[in-house]
């Protein structure tokens, strides 16, 4: 049950994961599914449990009770994929995904076009958890780095080192042939069924005025996890290299970034990715960014002044848990941008959108900035405590930014991972080259030379920079004239030449030799093909 003999799995969990063992083949696990889909289907067609709340009750025990059986079972999981004893849950849970927080509408609901009706508000976020687990496999039981909690794609990100192990060397466990194929057909019902409809509307749910400050639910947190399962299945291996097609309409115009081509590294009606790509395209990526802007904009509205006048004032009256929410999404964003940059670019391309995507990569960047110094600064004091033995538990705060309370390695996460979606954002195209440079001074073109110094001076960050400077740039006489007179040219040159020279002698590029994941590669982030003409369009300035 994934509880290996030399494990670092706390005392206890192995006699637990054989309990867990026990009960799937025992039949509790599929008595516990059987029952709760029975339950679901006779409130269907039962008037809804608004009129039995009794059989309310039942539905949200059976649903915990499911829950709790496979949170730390791959067996359990994997047993409800194989006897298809999750299928018949996914119509209620999508149906009742958009009702979390909305107690009064689940109560009047009736049966959705998939024959579903919502469940119980408390019986969601348990089911949530269930289908998550049985649509991302094996991967979502990798055991956490170092004992932290695994957040919003981890597994993802530490899996990224291919079959034989993830990037902090724990082995990914592998499905038969049989189970990856039912997983594929479960994943593919989950977007049939409108699961990404339903997610955008979970996420929406955040968009409604709030007495005090509170965390992002964890209603909508699991609904994260749920998504990123969805991308894990069909989104291409990270790393992937950009191909031909990505530069063909920049080519074609003579070498300015005035058209860019329609095509992508997949179609809508391609398969197995086609639908989930049209789904993203038609809910605005899942609302991702209208999740993270609702948070900014209700901000505001405690603050009574826009979150880019005062940074430190914003961070401050955000959520606790923004700086993790916002990685994990961008994280998923970012992972849409590997079915190729047109995807998030057609996603977002309406003009509301892209003065909301605008206003939230600006702000995220003034706030990693706003918090960078201290989030150092009392990391190493705390750092400093604990080996001096004056700390021995770390104490609410300690080792955190002053106004955000983020580590600095959260707000690293944050960064890079902004970084790297405006790289793919911009790419090759025009409008949202432009839109870098919109609004007052600092707009979000100026801040990208104004990272933290690290950005410019470590090997890592390096690599994490310019690939995006690269991006934004090339093309665009505008956003080049910024570097030059913020940076430099000819350190964006330089690095565009050693990155063709350690190709073309057979070296690792400068996120390999970083250790960075194979998603911050540059041949990842900008065409082969083009490297030549950026060299010689930085050079010509």
């Amino acid at each position: 049950a994934g509880c290996e003999e030399n494990s670092k799995a706390p005392p206890g969990a192995a006699a637990a994961a054989a309990a867990l063992a026990a009960a799937v083949t025992g039949g509790l696990v599929r008595a516990l599914a059987e029952a709760l889909a029975e339950s679901l289907a006779a409130s269907a067609t039962g008037g809804g449990f608004v009129a039995s709340p009794a059989a309310a009750v039942t539905c949200v025990s059976l649903a915990v009770a499911l829950d709790a059986a496979t949170a730390n079972s791959p067996l359990a999981a994997e047993h409800l994929l194989v006897e298809n004893l999750v299928a018949p849950l996914v119509p209620h849970l999508v149906a009742g995904l958009g009702l979390v927080g909305d107690p009064a509408a689940a109560a009047e609901a009736t049966p959705g076009a998939g024959g579903g009706v919502p469940p119980p508000t408390a019986a969601l976020e348990p089911l949530i958890h269930v289908v998550t687990r049985v649509a991302k496999g094996p991967g979502a039981f990798l055991p956490p780095a170092g004992g932290e909690d695994v957040g919003v794609g981890e597994e993802d990100r530490r899996a990224e080192g291919g079959a034989e192990g993830g990037a902090d060397g724990v082995p990914k466990r592998e499905a038969c042939a049989r189970s990856r194929a039912m997983r594929a057909d479960f994943v593919e019902l989950l977007v049939a069924s409108g699961a990404v409809d339903a997610l955008a509307s979970l996420f929406a749910l955040h968009d409604r005025p709030k007495q005090d400050v509170e965390p992002v639910p964890p209603a909508i947190i699991a609904g994260l996890r749920m998504l990123e399962a969805l991308l894990d299945a069909r989104v291409p291996a990270p790393g992937a290299e950009l191909g031909e097609d990505h530069a063909a309409g920049i080519r074609s115009s003579g070498g300015a970034a005035a058209s860019r081509p329609a095509t992508s590294s997949f179609t809508d009606c391609e398969s197995p990715a086609g639908s989930l790509i049209a789904a993203l395209r038609e809910t605005a990526l899942a609302g991702l960014p209208s999740l993270l802007t609702s948070v900014l904009l209700q901000t505001e509205a405690t603050l009574r002044i826009p979150v880019l006048q005062d940074p430190a004032a914003a961070a401050r009256a955000l959520p606790p848990n923004f700086v993790g929410v916002a990685s994990s999404v961008l994280r998923l964003l970012n992972a849409t941008a590997r079915f190729g940059p047109e995807v998030a670019q057609d996603a977002l391309s309406s003009p509301d959108l892209r003065v909301e995507t605008h206003h939230l990569l600006s702000f995220i960047l003034a706030l990693c900035a706003s918090e960078w110094d201290s989030a150092v600064a009392n990391g190493a004091e705390a750092e400093k405590r604990r080996k001096s033995g004056k700390s021995s538990t770390d104490a609410p705060g300690e080792g955190r930014s002053d106004n955000a309370r983020a580590t600095a390695a959260e707000l690293e996460d944050l960064l890079d991972q902004t970084v790297l979606f405006i790289g793919a954002f911009a790419l090759l195209c025009p409008a949202n080259q432009d839109m870098l440079c919109w609004g007052r001074a600092p707009t979000l073109m100026q801040r990208l030379p104004d990272l933290p110094f690290e950005y410019y001076s470590s090997p890592e960050k390096i690599a994490v920079l310019f690939p995006t400077l690269v991006s934004v740039a090339f093309g665009h006489a505008t956003n080049r004239r910024l570097i030059a007179h913020e940076l430099s040219l000819e350190m964006v040159r330089d690095f565009v030449r050693e990155e063709a020279g350690a190709r073309r002698d057979g070296k690792p590029g400068a996120a390999q030799r970083a250790g960075l994941p194979p998603q911050f590669a540059f041949a990842a982030r900008f065409p082969k093909t083009l490297w030549g003409d950026a060299s010689e369009y930085f050079e010509a300035a």
